[in-house]
């Protein structure tokens, strides 16, 4: 199983398209897989959908929207505001001092990834070890069946 939880416009589309194509090609191998994206909300969902009709992915990647609590939504949002901030003020040549750090909104959709996978999963056991994952991408979640 891997998975990806957050990203915007093109780059979601891409890792959208990147796990359709690792658990095809996984399949077509012989292996079981199945590919998980959480989005951060309904909008991104529905987008997400439509892509499921326009690629014809059927089933093979399970979308989850994340159930954000109202201190999660304002850290979010904070981090967005502080990124879009240091944005502009690299583009006049001040100083971004940390102002372009995504980290704590990352580190959230990651666990939060973890969680619906490992909800939906019984069993699963997470890698950690990079050279295991298919195709040698950095998946936010990679987990086999099995043995530990």
């Amino acid at each position: 199983m891997q998975g990806t939880y957050l990203a915007k416009g093109p780059k979601l589309e891409l890792d959208f398209l990147r796990l359709v194509y690792t658990v095809k090609e996984l399949c077509r191998s012989g292996n079981e897989a199945k590919g998980y994206l959480l989005v951060m909300t309904p909008e991104i969902a529905r987008r997400v959908t439509a892509w499921k009709t326009k690629y014809q992915s059927g089933d093979s990647v399970q979308v989850g929207t994340a159930s954000l609590s109202q201190e999660q939504l304002r850290t979010i949002q904070a981090e967005v505001r502080a990124n879009m901030e240091g944005m502009v003020a690299g583009t006049v040549g001040e100083d971004v001092a940390g102002r372009s750090d995504a980290s704590g909104g990352g580190q959230l959709g990651e666990d939060l990834l973890r969680q619906f996978i490992e909800a939906g999963e019984q069993g699963i056991h997470r890698s950690l070890n990079e050279l295991e994952f298919p195709f040698h991408i950095r998946w936010d979640y990679y987990g086999t069946h099995g043995p530990a």
